[in-house]
């Protein structure tokens, strides 16, 4: 069974509007090397005639959809509500087509039953977020914090800024794979009422 960890990263939580993915990272189990996709701007960008990056997401969810359709298991953190969904929306508003069904593994979901206990969150309950979980288990924690000011120069800076930033999200993202990679190979072992599902 061919399988990944991915992750992708956003302008916003919304998948309409301003929402729009900005970079993506996916790394296979096998090879350990993760392969980066992000928005490619062109020189010629014409906002009256492409709509406004609608060429560079269509591109980059294109790309993206045939990478993950290579592997059998997409293991990421809550890619289930979240990732997964997302890309779908953005490809439905972006006419790329999208036909995935894979199988899952979500390491958020698995936190819960697992039964251990990170701090407290604002609601009374164990956080589920990445970096507690990283930090509970002892991993060398790669977290970064990305900013929505940083998010936004990768569309509204100029050049310079624009590479800049996204060099840094992308950075982000490959950070957050290689670390839920560490995490996935921890957790299933101790997931005994885990089961990998196909995800719909």
């Amino acid at each position: 069974m061919k399988a990944c960890v991915f992750d992708i990263e956003t302008t916003a939580l919304e998948g309409v509007g301003a929402g729009m993915i900005i970079c993506a990272c996916v790394r296979p189990l096998s090879t350990q090397r993760t392969r980066d996709f992000r928005l490619k701007f062109r020189e010629d960008f014409n906002i009256s005639e492409d709509g406004f990056l609608a060429k560079e997401e269509t591109d980059l969810l294109g790309e993206l959809v045939e990478e993950l359709s290579k592997y059998d298991l997409l293991i990421g953190h809550n890619i289930v509500k979240f990732d997964l969904p997302y890309i779908r929306s953005r490809c439905y508003a972006r006419g790329v087509p999208f036909d995935l069904r894979p199988f899952v593994y979500d390491t958020m979901q698995v936190w819960g039953r697992v039964k251990l206990r990170t701090v407290m969150n604002g609601y009374g309950k164990p956080t589920k977020s990445m970096a507690m979980i990283a930090d509970f288990l002892g991993l060398d924690n790669g977290k970064t914090q990305i900013y929505p000011r940083r998010h936004w120069l990768t569309v509204w800076g100029n050049r310079k800024e624009r590479e800049e930033a996204m060099q840094k999200i992308l950075d982000h993202c490959q950070k957050d794979v290689r670390m839920n990679t560490q995490i996935y190979e921890i957790v299933l072992p101790m997931d005994d009422k885990g089961s990998i599902r196909r995800w719909s």
